[in-house]
């Protein structure tokens, strides 16, 4: 018979990786991607994403041949797609290596509804086992819990004892951007972008990606200002462009505030803002976003001069507006998103505007390329990063 022993609660609380917050939820816990703080002053899609544990790890030192996790895992389906996707993955990894994975089928749905914002059904709870084989000394195992579904964890066992891995002391890399950095697409929780780029760069990292959720909100500014970090990179466009919400007279400033909330916090932090990556059916039309024989665009109306909807090239533009006015500050940089996926990679947009799994990998090689660069603006602010660290 198998000798499991729990791994205490404080334990885990001390474990996590990617995630900005523990709380503690009826008889289980839960990492969070925004602080409770921030949550409260949410909107609910954006705190049903920060439920969402893409890039979030748990990091524990153990000679254990075997971990079982019982959990409720949480999927969100939305109104005007057809079917539901109810899986869950967890992934065990050692020394860089995937060893194992459990599939937890089906989970608990959240549905998009049109007269309520939000209808959870009920929990789901499962147990997943994943074999690490034998071990003569206790290594690092990191168990990577999904990009795309929220999780309650209400045990994790192994065959014997487990601690907290140690702090990395890496650089410390915190992004920010919508569903493309949030990964849901991705073949995997370490297929996401960000995930590649961290894994590669050897950093220790953090992904604020939220689906539909880019939308220069205060509660993430305020989040990523009591973060820390050493270099921060940001990627706004395409949200505010198919959710129709912001005039320029509104994005500007607003963007602006954004970016004095986290440069507040963190005065010497280098910081990249990323404009949106080529997306088709909205680089010259505005939202909100339709979906017209499966593929997202945007959309064709009379608009009053000077009335300010932004299309994908207007939030460009205007990022550049609020760049050139901060030009003495001397640790931000902007970057054309394009260079990362451009109109000639737009077959790897499965919908016009979601990347494919091929589509994740090239933003990633592209940005892990840059980020190596001296003379690009990513390669500047990860240098001083690094340097930062020693």
């Amino acid at each position: 018979m198998t000798n499991w022993r729990s791994v205490p609660t404080p334990v885990l609380e001390s474990a996590f990786s990617g995630a900005l917050a523990v709380t503690t939820e009826g008889d289980g816990i839960r990492p969070l991607r925004l602080p409770p703080a921030s949550l409260r002053r949410a909107p609910a899609t954006l705190a049903l994403m920060a439920e969402f544990t893409s890039g979030v790890r748990l990091r524990l030192v153990t000679d254990a041949d075997r971990l079982r996790v019982t959990a409720a895992f949480t999927r969100y389906v939305m109104a005007h797609l057809d079917g539901a996707v109810s899986r869950a993955e967890l992934l065990a990894e050692i020394d860089g290596e995937i060893v194992d994975r459990a599939v937890a089928d089906p989970t608990g749905l959240v549905f998009e509804r049109t007269d309520v914002p939000l209808e959870r059904g009920p929990d789901v709870v499962s147990t997943l086992e994943l074999h690490l084989g034998p071990a003569d000394t206790p290594r690092e195992v990191v168990l990577w819990l999904p990009a795309d579904a929220g999780v309650r964890i209400l045990a994790v066992e192994a065959t014997a004892d487990a601690v907290p891995a140690p702090p990395t002391g890496r650089p410390r890399w915190v992004h920010h951007g919508s569903s493309i950095s949030h990964g849901g697409d991705a073949a995997d929780a370490r297929s996401t972008w960000p995930a590649q780029v961290g894994r590669a760069l050897g950093l220790d990292w953090t992904n604020l990606g939220f689906g539909g959720n880019a939308m220069i909100d205060p509660p993430t500014a305020r989040a990523i200002a009591a973060t820390p970090a050493d270099v921060i990179t940001l990627k706004f466009g395409i949200n505010i462009v198919t959710g129709d919400a912001m005039r320029r007279r509104v994005f500007e400033p607003a963007l602006h505030g954004f970016l004095d909330t986290i440069r507040d916090a963190h005065p010497d932090v280098p910081i990249v803002v990323i404009s949106a990556i080529a997306c088709p059916g909205f680089e010259e039309l505005p939202g909100p976003r339709r979906i017209v024989d499966g593929h997202l665009t945007g959309t064709p109306r009379p608009l009053p001069e000077g009335a300010g909807a932004l299309s994908l090239q207007d939030t460009r533009d205007a990022i550049a507006e609020v760049l050139a006015a901060r030009a003495d500050d001397a640790r931000l940089w902007g970057m054309d998103g394009r260079t990362l996926l451009g109109p000639d990679d737009a077959h790897h947009l499965y919908d016009d505007l979601h990347p494919d799994p091929a589509g994740y990998d090239l933003i990633a090689r592209r940005f892990v390329a840059f980020a190596r660069d001296p003379a690009h603006p990513l390669g500047q602010a990860f240098a001083l990063a690094c340097a930062a660290v020693g």
